[in-house]
């Protein structure tokens, strides 16, 4: 069954300043390459929803690491339905909070 992804606007906010921020220091090539990676993870949450591992104290709360990337991908799986919440760096303080300790 094919879940429907929906990206939340912290979610958008943080995707547009990954891509500003790429596009400052490494080049529009670059920018686009990590976005289209990015979209190519929401691809895989569609058809694998629980392709990530379970993280904070929610149970439907769930993150994915970016294969080869700095990044993950923090997301809430629905019925049919996955909420993309941050993508964040993993050397931002602010992803420990979605870490399991």
């Amino acid at each position: 069954m094919t879940s429907v992804v929906q990206w939340g606007k912290k979610a958008l906010a943080d995707r547009e300043l990954i891509y500003v921020y790429l596009c400052h220091e490494a080049g529009v090539e670059i920018a686009n390459t990590v976005d289209e990676k990015l979209d190519a993870m929401a691809t895989l949450l569609e058809h694998t929803p629980m392709a990530g591992v379970q993280t904070g104290t929610l149970p439907h709360q769930r993150k994915l690491i970016m294969p080869r990337l700095p990044f993950i991908m923090v997301y809430a799986v629905d019925i049919n339905i996955v909420r993309v919440v941050r993508v964040l760096h993993t050397a931002r303080n602010v992803a420990s909070r979605y870490s399991r300790h």
